[in-house]
């Protein structure tokens, strides 16, 4: 061996083995290592180093190691901690402490906190120089680095050296973990390990982790970090976790989440079962805009083929919400799967337990199983699981893509699913129509409004006061329009001449329009008519509205009433009685025209009906009021049903006080919303009051 030409010619290149977090399968970081070609020096390295330290110089070989593995590692773009061995008595070298390790890592860009110097030992000849090594570990902490002991457990790396060095990583020396699956006493020294630096906040780094069973040992023992073949080889270049070993790692993790957190939900129910609500359900859409069956998968446990079977048959005693475990290889292909009944059946039988307790789950694994697409639609998962065998009918249903595993669906979630997404297809079309319900109804509103703006437009605002009549009125629509008429009519001179009420049948616009159209012909009537009887009057408004109005259904009834100076003239089309009340005989209300009211003739606005009106004429003398009302004015009712009523409504107007035409009407009303309390009205409501103050003699005449 040539120690000289190795060092003088710097024969040595580095490798990096990753370092990986047991946690989550990626790489945590690099352990540079020194090799050297095959032509230079064929034999294990740490011969090399072995020689080097008896030659007296370890130093030169740690530096040149030291010097090409971190120029190499920021040549490659060093994004991870960087493992550094070397010897301890490297670290008292004076060139060591003079901060060569620092200026390297300064002329490469290398934070030192990223820098982790692994103690290395290879001889018992550090073990009386502990105290020195502790102070040059903690003088190197202090100046950024992190500090690791290797090998522990090894013949020179005791437990007493740790607790003095106080390091940031342990690293368990591969001897230790060689065969630790089968080892008790092993895997109790590692535990213990692991309570230690779970308690002293070191990171505890697996070294020499070689098989499948190695790794399945220590991650449920708890270590944090792993190194070794089985995890990823020492290469020239940073390279990544193997996929086996990564997806062993993730496949551990998962399933250790998904008994946690089937132990809480246990927990939770015990003690809060109340507080368990179901959370509504995240829906994926298939290609064909279906709920995809992968939507309801849930995460489900999986085990891997060399699994012992007795290792499942613990997992679901410990679990027993647990219904099924998927087997699946290291690239998650489902192989087969161990529903709980079957494997219990198993065991259960007679020998079952000296049978199976040493195979392997992909022994007894189920291998006809159902496995379906996550893009298919739940309608279609939930026909195909109810189309199995009888056996089989309530087995979880494995869900995958391309026979890889994503996770299993219970018959129940289907069925719940199917009723949901039933559920929320016909809420979608009551939505939908209920959309459509309020767009028409917003329509009907806008409509509304108008119709309003324009019939209040047409109608008079003011009531006549002049200096015979007084007169006030109520129009009051149920809705935004009414379907009630009003309206009156002057002479040249001014004075009041007439007025007209009519009723339109129906509500809404419909009617609205109609009363518009009515008030429009009755005022063309009015005037055009002059002093012609009235009942020739209205036959004429009844044959042009009739005409007029053509296919709508609505009809009117309403009056007329003419004033010539104390004469009135009335008219009614078979509307509610014009009440008359002269205070100069006290308590009395009498019906225009009589209370036999034969004088009443037909609706208005129905062709074919006979037009047999009637024309009353009144003189008047002194001062007297009429009430003039459509019907909703008797017709309401109050909270116990009973309607107000025409005699009830007499006796109030005989006891109203004399006064003006509005505080005549105020009186009326304030007892009629008294009366009514509540009770919302059920009709367009049209009251007029009218007061006559003057002399004359009173005559009744009827003309036909």
């Amino acid at each position: 061996m040539d120690l000289d030409a190795v060092i003088s010619k710097k024969n040595l290149y580095p490798v990096f083995q990753p370092v990986v977090s047991l946690e989550t399968g990626e790489v945590f970081g690099y352990e540079a290592l020194a090799r050297t070609e095959p032509d230079v020096f064929s034999g294990p390295i740490t011969q090399l180093f072995s020689a080097a330290e008896k030659n007296g110089r370890l130093w030169e070989l740690d530096k040149l190691c030291r010097k090409t593995a971190i120029k190499t590692a920021r040549a490659m773009g060093l994004k991870r901690r960087l493992f550094l061995n070397i010897s301890p008595e490297s670290m008292y070298e004076h060139d060591f402490q003079e901060g060569f390790t620092r200026r390297q890592l300064a002329k490469y860009g290398i934070d030192p906190a990223e820098l982790v110097l692994e103690i290395t030992e290879h001889s018992e000849n550090t073990t009386d120089k502990t105290p020195s090594l502790k102070d040059a570990a903690d003088y190197y902490r202090q100046q950024g680095y992190r500090i690791a002991v290797d090998d522990v457990g090894s013949a020179y790396s005791g437990l007493q050296r740790v607790c003095a060095l106080n390091p940031d990583f342990i690293k368990i020396d591969m001897g230790i973990i060689r065969g630790i699956e089968k080892d008790q006493v092993r895997q109790a020294m590692v535990k213990s390990l692991v309570t230690f630096c779970s308690s002293s906040g070191a990171g505890l780094v697996a070294e020499g982790i070689e098989t499948a069973a190695e790794l399945d040992e220590l991650l449920s023992l708890g270590v944090m970090y792993g190194q070794g073949f089985f995890l990823a080889y020492p290469a020239r270049t940073f390279t990544k976790t193997t996929s086996e070993s990564y997806v062993r790692i993730m496949s551990f993790r998962h399933n250790k989440q998904v008994l946690a957190d089937t132990a809480a939900t246990h927990e939770k129910k015990k003690k809060n079962p109340d507080e368990i609500k179901k959370q509504p359900e995240s829906r994926t859409v298939n290609a064909e805009g279906g709920h995809a069956v992968s939507a309801l998968a849930a995460q489900g446990i999986t085990q891997f083929p060399d699994t012992p079977a007795i290792d499942v048959l613990h997992l679901f005693q410990l679990h027993p919400d647990c219904a099924l475990v998927t087997v699946v290889d290291a690239k998650k292909k489902v192989l087969g799967t161990m529903p709980r009944t079957v494997l219990l059946d198993l065991f259960g039988s007679q020998y079952g337990y000296s049978l199976h307790s040493h195979k392997l789950i992909r022994e007894l694994m189920i291998t006809d199983f159902l496995i379906i697409d996550g893009d298919a639609p739940v309608e279609e998962a939930a026909s195909r699981a109810m189309a199995r065998t009888e056996e089989k009918l309530y087995d979880p249903v494995i869900v995958g893509k391309n026979d890889s595993y994503i996770g299993i669906v219970t018959i129940k979630a289907l069925l719940d699913s199917i009723v949901n997404v039933e559920v929320a297809t016909r809420t979608q079309e009551i939505s939908r129509k209920n959309r459509m319900l309020q767009e028409q109804q917003t329509i009907h509103d806008r409509d509304m409004r108008m119709a309003e703006l324009v019939q209040k437009s047409f109608y008079s605002s003011k009531a006549p006061h002049t200096a015979s009549w007084d007169c006030a009125f109520l129009f009051k629509p149920m809705s935004s329009v009414s379907g009630d008429v009003y309206d009156f009519y002057y002479n040249g001179d001014g004075e009041l001449a007439g007025t007209s009420l009519f009723d339109v049948s129906g509500h809404g616009v419909a009617s609205g329009l109609v009363g518009i159209l009515s008030k429009y012909l009755a005022e063309q009537v009015f005037t055009s008519y002059g002093a012609k009887p009235l009942e020739k009057m209205l036959r004429q408004f009844n044959a042009e509205l009739t005409k007029e109005k053509g296919m709508v259904e609505n009809y009117l009834t309403g009056i007329f009433l003419r004033i010539t100076e104390n004469k009135i003239e009335y008219v009614n089309a078979g509307h509610t009685d014009v009440l008359v009340k002269t205070p100069a005989k006290k308590d009395c209300i009498s019906v225009l025209g009589g209370s036999n009211s034969n004088f009443r003739g037909s609706f208005i606005g129905i062709e074919g009906l006979p037009d047999d009106y009637c024309t009353i004429t009144q003189e008047l003398t002194g001062e007297t009021y009429l009430l003039l009302y459509t019907d909703c004015l008797t017709e309401s009712r109050n909270l116990a049903g009973d309607e107000l009523g025409v005699d009830r409504l007499k006796e109030i107007f005989a006891r109203t006080p004399p006064g003006s035409a509005k505080e005549v009407l105020a009186y009326l009303l304030d007892i009629f919303e008294a009366f009514t309390e509540a009770v919302p009205l059920r009709d367009d409501l049209t009251v007029i009051v009218m007061k006559y103050s003057g002399n004359g003699s009173e005559k009744i005449h009827a003309k036909n």
